[in-house]
């Protein structure tokens, strides 16, 4: 399988675009006008750019329903991961939430040991764009952040 590494086209569930960064296993592409992070897993090379690896217009392919992208953008599930690494994954997850324009996320954290769930709620606290932040009522593995 070939590396890829930012400025690569790539083609994910969520469309086309471009590797801004790459983390240990996920890698933050630009996506249209938003930053998404997607498991490096969930993505493949996509056509080079003709001449430059410059960001590709704003793709939409042919059935692509606008509301389950944006949706995928509002949800984000920690489960597996160590804490530094959930972290990292909700700041990433707030930062492209506002770029997309939602004014909630949710984060799926589980409900075992609260550790995460924790450590989740002690960052909320320091992020100056959450408004506010509850256990999902629904569901208490989960978190619903205002933004």
């Amino acid at each position: 399988m070939p590396t890829i590494g930012p400025g690569d086209l790539v083609r994910t569930p969520l469309g086309k675009g471009v590797v801004q960064e790459v983390r240990r296993r996920d890698l933050v592409v630009l996506i249209g006008n938003r930053s998404v992070v997607v498991a490096a897993r969930d993505a493949s090379l996509g056509d080079p750019p003709s001449g430059s690896k410059r960001r590709p217009p704003a793709e939409h392919p042919p059935g692509d329903d606008h509301r389950d992208r944006a949706r995928a953008a509002a949800d984000i599930d920690l489960h597996g991961l160590v804490v530094a690494d959930a972290l990292e994954r909700v700041v990433s997850a707030v930062d492209a939430a506002i770029l997309a324009g939602h004014g909630r996320l949710r984060v799926i954290h589980g409900r075992s040991g609260g550790r995460l769930r924790g450590a989740v709620h002690r960052q909320l606290r320091g992020l100056p764009s959450v408004r506010a932040f509850r256990l999902d009522p629904a569901n208490e593995g989960a978190t619903i952040i205002e933004l």
